[in-house]
C-alpha cells in the first residue's frame, strides 16, 4: 500500500530488538522522504503525527496500515 500526505493511518512501534507491539495508535501522514541505503534499494519513510502522544514520529512502511 502506498500512503499519501494527509492520510489517516494506524502505526505500530517496535521494541529495540525488532519485535512489534511496543506501542500503537493512529495518526496522520505529514511528510514522506526517501531513505537512501547502501545495502538495498531506497525506501520511503513516513513522518506521522501521532494522536495518542501529540507528537511526530518517523515510520517505515511495514509499521503502518
Amino acid at each position: 500500500m502506498i500512503f499519501k500526505v494527509g492520510q489517516l493511518v494506524k502505526w505500530f512501534e517496535d521494541y529495540d530488538d525488532g519485535i512489534s507491539g511496543r506501542d500503537y495508535g493512529d495518526g496522520i501522514v505529514i511528510e514522506i522522504k526517501m531513505h537512501q541505503s547502501h545495502y538495498s534499494d531506497d525506501y520511503p519513510m513516513y513522518k506521522v503525527y501521532r494522536n495518542k502522544h501529540k507528537d511526530f514520529y518517523w515510520f517505515e512502511k511495514r509499521q503502518l496500515i
